[in-house]
């Protein structure tokens, strides 16, 4: 990072603060303005059909759900400046990379044992998350299988 001034930019951009009840991730580099680009999830478990897309300037919701009322919640957006804040407990948070880039996933046991992934690509700075009651393993997957469906350009 002392080596490379662009590597340490990247880096300081994005900082992700730990506290006994919450994370912050604070964004504190330059603001974009374009359209988003779609993005989807490859491989959404089988039952489960994309029931809800909110699109809003700086982010997007997709909802996908299956017959016995299960969500799968995929979120992404540009990083603004300012926080995010992620309501958890200390003892429930790990370190992930997802396809080369760091992220945390968070286990809620006081909802139905809601996983909740959350990630940044730091090249494009658009962030992710993904909330379900799902195994940890299929939510990993599916985070590791979101591809861009188009661009804005």
């Amino acid at each position: 990072m002392a080596v490379s001034p662009t590597v340490r930019a990247v880096v300081i951009r994005w900082v992700t603060e730990w506290y006994e009840a919450y994370i912050v991730y604070t964004y504190s580099g330059e603001e974009i303005s374009e359209q988003l680009p779609r993005y989807t999830i490859a491989d959404v478990p089988d039952g489960f059909c994309e029931t809800d897309r909110i699109e809003q300037p700086s982010v997007v919701s997709v909802f996908y759900e299956n017959q016995d009322g299960d969500v799968i919640c995929f979120d992404y957006g540009y990083m603004q400046q300012g926080a995010m804040n992620i309501v958890t407990t200390s003892d429930n948070g790990v370190d992930i990379t997802i396809n080369g880039f760091s992220g945390q996933m968070f286990l809620k046991t006081e909802t139905k044992n809601t996983i909740t992934i959350i990630w940044n690509d730091s090249v494009h700075n658009i962030y992710f998350s993904i909330d379900s009651t799902l195994d940890k393993e299929v939510v990993l997957h599916m985070a590791e299988g979101i591809y861009l469906v188009n661009t804005t350009k």
